[in-house]
C-alpha cells in the first residue's frame, strides 16, 4: 500500500493564499446581480438587497464547513473527497456525480454569457465564434498551469471591480443629485415585504455566491492548504456578498418601481443609463465579459480537479481522468473532455444550464456540512468550548438551510437533477456489484 501511496499522481504546491482569494472571488463573479437583477428585484417585491444578506448568511455557514474539511483533507476532489471523508465512501462518489452539474456545466454557461453580451456588443461577429475563441483561451490557460490560471484570474478581476467602481460612483452620484428615492434601507425592508416573497428571491440570488467552494478545489495545489483554504473561503464568501448587496441597494435605490422596467432581463442596464448613459451601459457589458471569461477559467479549473480526484481513486476511469500531464502537471485530458462538453452544452439556454447547476451545488453544500458534524463532532470528538459551535451547530445550519433550498427548487431542476442523481446510483451500483464492495476511493486510500 505505500507503494501505491508513493506512485499516487501529485498536483503541484504553487498557490498561497492572496492567488486562492482571488480565485473565489472571481469565481463568484463579482457583477453578478447586472443578470439577475430584474427578476429576483420583481420576485423579492424590491427587497433584493435583503435577499443578498440573507443568502450570504446562509452560504457563510457552507463556506466554514469548506474551509474545515480542506484543513483536514487537502486533497483536489473538494465535496467529492469531504464526502467520502466525512460520511462514507458511497455518498462521497453520490456528491461528487451529482456536483459534477454544478463544476462541468458552469464554463459552458459562461461561455453562452460571453456569446449573448458579445454579440450584443460587436453584432457581426457570429454566435459561434463568441463560444469558440473563449472557449479555446480557457483551455489554453489552464492547460499551462495553476499559477498562469491564477494570474489571468486576477486580471480579469481587477477589470470587473474598475467597471463596478464606475458604476458605484455613478449611482452614488446620481442618488446625492435627487435621482430615484435617495439613501433609503427600503431595499432592505418596506411596509411591502413579504418573508415568501424574499425567502423565493433568496433561493435565487445564492446562484452568485457559487464558487466560493471552488477554492477548496485547489487545496492539493496551495502551499498551506490548513489555513490559507478556510480563510480564503470565508473572506471570499463575505467580500463578493458585500459587493453584491452594494449593487442591489444602489440600484434598487435609484429606480424603486420594480414593476416598470421596459425590459426585465435588461433591468440593471436601465439603471445604469439612468445615471451613466450609455458609456456606463457599454463597461457593464465589457465587465460582464470579462466576468464570464474569467468564470469559465476558474470553472474549468475547479472541474479538471474535482474529476482528477474521482479518476486517481479509481471511481472513474483511471487512465484518463487520474492522468497528469508530466511537463505541467495539470490533468490534460480533463482539460480537453471539458472543453469538448462546454461547446456541446453552450447550445443550451442559460435557464436550462442555471437550473440543473443548482441542483448539484444545493446537493453537494447539504452533504459537505453533514460531513463536518460527522467528522468532526462525532467521530473525532471535538465538542468542547467553541468547538460545539463550529462543528455541530455551524454545519447544521448551514445543512438546513441548503436543504430547504434545495427542495423548493423549480421543477425542472429537481427532474433533470434527480435523472442525473439516479444516473450515478446505476454507475455506482456498477462499480460496486450492487453495493456489495465499497467504491474504489475507499478501498485505494485506506
Amino acid at each position: 500500500m505505500a507503494m501505491e501511496q508513493v506512485d499516487r499522481p501529485q498536483l503541484k504546491k504553487a498557490l498561497g493564499f492572496w492567488q486562492l482569494l482571488f480565485y473565489g472571488v472571481a469565481f463568484m463573479v463579482p457583477i453578478a446581480p447586472i443578470v439577475i437583477y430584474g427578476v429576483v428585484t420583481q420576485v423579492t417585491g424590491g427587497h433584493m438587497a435583503m435577499a443578498y444578506l440573507l443568502a450570504m448568511m446562509a452560504m457563510l455557514f457552507t463556506a466554514a464547513s469548506y474551509g474545515r474539511m480542506a484543513g483536514e483533507f487537502p486533497e483536489a476532489g473538494s465535496t467529492y473527497s469531504y464526502t467520502r471523508h466525512g460520511l462514507n465512501a458511497h455518498l462521497g462518489m453520490l456528491a461528487g456525480w451529482t456536483i459534477l452539474l454544478d463544476y462541468v456545466l458552469m464554463p459552458a454557461l459562461s461561455y453562452v454569457v460571453i456569446a449573448v453580451f458579445g454579440s450584443q456588443l460587436i453584432p457581426g461577429i457570429p454566435y459561434w465564434i463568441w463560444i469558440v475563441l473563449p472557449l479555446l483561451l480557457v483551455t489554453i490557460i489552464n492547460i499551462v498551469g495553476v499559477k498562469q490560471m491564477a494570474g489571468t484570474t486576477v486580471v480579469l478581476l481587477f477589470l470587473q471591480l474598475g467597471v463596478l467602481a464606475y458604476f458605484f460612483v455613478m449611482a452614488i452620484t446620481g442618488i446625492t443629485q435627487g435621482v430615484g428615492q435617495g439613501f433609503t434601507f427600503r431595499p432592505f425592508f418596506s411596509e411591502n415585504f413579504q418573508l415568501g416573497a424574499v425567502i423565493a428571491g433568496t433561493s435565487i440570488a445564492c446562484f452568485s455566491f457559487l464558487g466560493f467552494d471552488a477554492v477548496s478545489t485547489l487545496a492539493e495545489e496551495t502551499r498551506r492548504p490548513r489555513t490559507d483554504i478556510s480563510r480564503a473561503t470565508l473572506i471570499a464568501c463575505l467580500l463578493a456578498g458585500f459587493l453584491f448587496i452594494a449593487q442591489a441597494f444602489l440600484a434598487q435605490n435609484l429606480w424603486p418601481n420594480y414593476s416598470s422596467f421596459p425590459n426585465v432581463d435588461a433591468a440593471f442596464y436601465f439603471v445604469a443609463e439612468q445615471v451613466g448613459g450609455q458609456p456606463l451601459s457599454l463597461a457593464l457589458t465589457l465587465g460582464m465579459i470579462a466576468a464570464a471569461l474569467a468564470n469559465a477559467v476558474d470553472a474549468q479549473a475547479a472541474s479538471a480537479r474535482l474529476l482528477f480526484g474521482m479518476g486517481r481513486d479509481g471511481v472513474l476511469p483511471k487512465r484518463v481522468f487520474g492522468a497528469l500531464h508530466p511537463k505541467t502537471q495539470t490533468p490534460l485530458w480533463n482539460l480537453l473532455i471539458l472543453a469538448a462538453i462546454g461547446a456541446a452544452v453552450a447550445t443550451q439556454t442559460i435557464d436550462t444550464i442555471v437550473s440543473l447547476i443548482n441542483f448539484g451545488a444545493l446537493f453537494g453544500f447539504l452533504t459537505v456540512n453533514l460531513s463536518v458534524i460527522r467528522y468532526h463532532f462525532m467521530t473525532q470528538k471535538k465538542r468542547r468550548g467553541s468547538a460545539v459551535v463550529k462543528h455541530l451547530m455551524m454545519p447544521l445550519m448551514g445543512a438546513i438551510i441548503c436543504f430547504i433550498l434545495w427542495i423548493n427548487l423549480p421543477s425542472l431542476s429537481k427532474i433533470a437533477g434527480f435523472l442525473w442523481l439516479g444516473l450515478g446510483v446505476l454507475y455506482e451500483a456498477f462499480l460496486t456489484h450492487f453495493f456489495r464492495r465499497d467504491p474504489p476511493s475507499l478501498r485505494e486510500t485506506i
